[in-house]
């Protein structure tokens, strides 16, 4: 089972004060039933009375597990559909923060995602063999993301949003590579005639540790997914504004590429990692556009999203719970 937003989780500590209150009403209004029913009918109606708050409590504390995961967004399984598809949307989140501003060699690593991106919006713009199916957008991410092109036809609009993507187009510092892959999923037009393909171009590191959460989005998306690193092995100077980049300790901030967490985020896409200083890089990306803009009649599966079970059973609950709390206010009597 997989959650698109696993945060919502924690709402099921609100069943918490719920049991507490369980345990003060068993002291305050039982001994007080029981006074008043007299000692014939006293142990019956305390029983029923203690019966009617347990499952009172009970139905809604599974409420609220229910209504976190009906929140949650819980999909399994697979369900296979038959759909024409034509075409591709494409869209590039690529990362400008500081580090990829580093020289490991010539260019830096942003010029040299630049150079890969262009050339796959030349051989891209001609994948299909058909006029006007293939469209692109664009997300420059930082420590925020903005979209920077939407999703659009227009080659031209692609390269002047290229031209203007650099760590000074964003003021947050650090790298949110998570709001990048959420604004490339969110470019996507709602027609599922398109393929779709999110391609990050990043030399790794995270700020808020969302990525691979948002990564995980691409599969309900229908979308495929190809993280391409840049950058060298070796640490190197990060410059800043004015001057060398300082870490948190006010040191001089040093930067390689992370490999393993751009393999990480792509894995929990069902994606691939490229390394993108690799020869063999252009190639594979073509393929997988070409791949992602194969038209005609494909079996297409999709996750299914659970969650109207989960609302479902938290209705329920809450019903129960509403019985159960009208049967204690009638001292357990039907």
């Amino acid at each position: 089972m997989s959650l698109a937003r696993p945060e919502l989780l924690w709402l099921a500590l609100l069943a918490l004060p719920e049991l507490l209150a369980l345990a003060r009403r068993g002291r305050g209004r039982f001994p007080s039933l029981l006074s008043l029913a007299g000692p014939r009918q006293g142990t019956r109606v305390l029983a029923r009375s203690a019966a009617a708050a347990f499952y009172s409590s009970l139905a809604f504390v599974l409420f609220l597990a229910s209504a976190s995961l009906a929140l949650a967004g819980p999909s399994w399984g697979r369900r296979g559909s038959a759909q024409e598809r034509s075409g591709f949307e494409l869209a590039f989140v690529l990362d400008v923060s500081r580090s990829m501003e580093v020289e490991d060699g010539a260019p830096t690593r942003l010029e040299a995602a630049k150079g890969l991106l262009r050339s796959l919006l030349r051989s891209a713009a001609s994948a299909s063999g058909r006029e006007g199916l293939n469209a692109f957008s664009l997300v420059a991410a930082k420590g925020e993301a903005v979209l920077l092109v939407p999703m659009t036809e227009d080659l031209e609009a692609l390269e002047l949003g290229l031209d203007y993507a650099n760590p000074d187009t964003l003021t947050a510092a650090g790298t949110d590579l998570g709001r990048g892959i959420a604004a490339g999923l969110g470019s996507f037009s709602s027609s599922s005639g398109a393929g779709r393909l999110l391609i990050v171009l990043s030399d790794g590191g995270e700020l808020s540790g969302s990525a691979r959460a948002e990564a995980a989005k691409a599969r309900l998306a229908k979308a495929r997914f190809i993280a391409l690193g840049f950058g060298g092995s070796e640490p190197k100077p990060v410059p800043g504004a004015e001057g060398p980049a300082l870490d948190e300790k006010g040191l001089p901030a040093r930067s390689a590429l992370d490999a393993a967490f751009l393999k990480s985020v792509a894995a929990e896409a069902g994606g691939r990692y490229l390394d993108g200083s690799d020869p063999g890089t252009p190639a594979a990306l073509a393929a997988e556009i070409s791949e992602a803009g194969r038209g005609g009649m494909r079996l297409e599966y999709e996750v299914q999203d659970r969650s109207g079970l989960f609302a479902f059973l938290a209705l329920a609950f809450l019903a129960l719970a509403i019985l159960a709390e009208a049967l204690l206010a009638r001292g357990g009597r039907p």
